[in-house]
């Protein structure tokens, strides 16, 4: 069921129907924290069901993202090129990102755009709430905050692509696309 999930979060661009499995089997994926299930449908972490200010463009209309590491995991589960759109943590200003479909940044691009980690003191409830809020995206004016770290594009790419192999595997399995 949590393939089925994924894979119509990657087909359709937008959470799934409740009725996409029973109940009892979304509770238990949503006490694993796999899905997050809210007001606004169900969430399969990279992809967020509520507005998470990160949208990623790959279909006709945009998907949040859960995180910015997560953001930069997408193009490689879906298999497409997208757009990642976000403001800066700190000083709001717009930011914008091009991946290709394997994940990958173009070539020239180094617009200075970093991913910030803030660890969060709280670690109760779903890591969309506690881990998730505090990996955001940072200009390239903006100083890191106090016991934060930053990592660059691509260094948070390639943790969201490992972190999201597992997934890849499935819809490999589970597909096709």
């Amino acid at each position: 069921m949590y393939a089925q999930v994924i894979l119509h979060w990657v087909r359709h661009g937008m959470p799934p129907r409740a009725d996409i499995a029973p109940l009892a089997v979304l509770d238990e994926l949503t006490a694993m924290d796999a899905l997050v299930i809210g007001e606004s449908g169900i969430g399969c972490y990279p992809f967020s069901a509520r507005k998470t200010g990160i949208r990623v463009q790959y279909s006709g209309s945009p998907v949040y993202a859960m995180c910015a590491i997560d953001a930069l995991a997408i193009p490689r589960l879906v298999r497409r090129p997208v757009r990642i759109e976000a403001r800066c943590t700190v000083c709001r200003c717009r930011l914008a990102c091009d991946l290709e479909a394997n994940g990958a940044l173009p070539h020239d691009f180094d617009r200075g755009i970093r991913i910030l980690w803030e660890p969060s003191a709280s670690h109760a409830g779903p890591c969309c709430d506690s881990l998730c809020a505090g990996i955001t995206f940072i200009c390239r004016y903006c100083s890191v905050p106090g016991e934060s770290a930053a990592f660059s594009l691509p260094e948070a790419a390639a943790i969201g692509n490992a972190f999201f192999a597992f997934q890849h595997k499935l819809l490999e399995h589970y597909g096709p696309l």
